[in-house]
């Protein structure tokens, strides 16, 4: 019985890394009514994967803090 409950345990957990992303990026699309650019699927997708690998999380930092800065610069209005 124990097998089987673990069998069930790890489908439900590859599933939910299946559907988690999958949510998250219909959910994006839906959002991006002015047309988003594969930029914008890009750093969704690297998001998710911070939350997995503890090393991402510096670069999207980064990421993040480059184009608030080049948004400063160039005198466009800031992004949704």
């Amino acid at each position: 019985m124990s097998t089987f409950l673990g069998c069930l345990a790890l489908i439900g957990i590859v599933a939910g890394i299946v559907i988690v992303p999958a949510i998250v990026i219909v959910a994006m699309k839906k959002s991006s009514a002015q047309h988003g650019t594969s930029g914008s699927l890009s750093a969704a997708m690297t998001n998710i994967e911070s939350l997995f690998h503890e090393g991402k999380g510096n670069v999207v930092d980064a990421m993040q803090a480059t184009r608030e800065h080049e948004g400063e610069e160039s005198g466009d209005p800031p992004e949704r």
